[in-house]
């Protein structure tokens, strides 16, 4: 069905959305597809992606010209503007020809384009594309590698004992606090691993004081998590990233039910949340509200004991 064609997926905005989105390219490449990712900024990654063309978002003026160059649209449902008019320019012009995804960390299923894809919350956003393309699409040999080659120069895993550590995320609210990262980081001191906090220049700014490598682009961070031994965050891109890469990660997250559906789903993982004994009572919700306090230091540093065991 989709050999010889040409193929448009069209992924969320988020660092993880767009390797994640991947795994359906991956596998529509190895279907006999061309196929064409557009994402905001992951074309600085093209070298570690050589299966699969990424572009930048094309300006709405030109979204037209763009879309008739295409058999076949994937489009991951979001709410930017951008993202509503790819997607009412297919439904109005390539309806028949146009998937529409829409990841969401529930097990309902009365949501927006459910159907296409047919998720589940309780599995991952990874294992979800990959069970879409082998039980929806009917793509032989359907699996959850998203294609991504580490460069020849590189050594994966080169240096074992460093752990990168990424504090911040898309949102206040999903970070674990800045003060038990710093203690965290002197725990793996003291036994021997090498703690180095990992940014984006943005984020930098939020953590001046801490020392931390400079990276001039998304190229090279992705190049310094590779040759890493272990990466620690909350749900953000760079988890992903670090998971993709076989990296094992360590994730500290709110909630259970996000983490199933967020957390990485490649390399060896661990998740760490609050107690599910912690009241969470839909009109307090002190568990989602108080998370943070409830993650402890110990707690962490046991799960990454756990997950070098492993």
């Amino acid at each position: 069905m989709f050999e010889r064609k040409n193929i448009a997926i069209f992924s969320c905005m988020g660092l993880g959305d767009g390797l994640i989105a991947m795994v359906l390219a991956n596998n529509l490449v190895a279907a006999g597809a061309a196929v064409t990712l557009f994402h905001p900024f992951l074309a600085s990654l093209q070298r570690w992606f050589p299966k699969v063309k990424i572009s930048s978002f094309p300006s709405i003026e030109k979204t037209g010209e763009i879309l008739a160059s295409f058999d076949y649209f994937f489009i991951l449902f979001e709410k930017s503007t951008w993202m509503q008019n790819v997607m009412s320019e297919c439904v109005k012009n390539y309806k028949s020809r146009t998937y529409i995804i829409n990841p969401i960390a529930t097990t309902n299923t009365d949501y927006p384009y459910w159907e296409t894809a047919k998720f589940t919350g309780d599995l991952t956003f990874v294992q979800n594309l990959e069970n879409f393309c082998r039980d929806i699409l009917h793509l032989p040999g359907a699996a959850k590698d998203n294609g991504i080659v580490v460069p020849k120069e590189l050594q994966k895993h080169r240096y074992s004992k460093r752990v990168v550590i990424h504090p911040t995320s898309s949102r206040e609210g999903k970070n674990w606090p800045k003060e038990k990262y710093l203690s965290l980081a002197k725990l793996l001191q003291s036994q021997g691993y090498e703690p180095v906090f990992i940014f984006t220049k943005e984020e930098k700014k939020q953590w001046q004081d801490e020392k931390s490598p400079d990276f001039t682009s998304l190229d090279e961070m992705t190049a310094y998590v590779a040759e890493s031994g272990y990466m620690i965050g909350n749900d953000s891109g760079i988890g992903h990233l670090a998971s993709c890469l076989d990296v094992p990660t360590l994730i500290i997250c709110r909630s259970k039910k996000n983490a199933n559906f967020w957390k990485p789903g490649w390399a060896r993982g661990v998740v760490v949340t609050p107690s599910s004994l912690i009241p969470n009572f839909k009109m307090l919700r002190f568990r989602d509200k108080y998370w943070k306090k409830w993650v402890s230091i110990s707690k962490v540093f046991r799960a990454f004991g756990k997950l070098i065991s492993n």
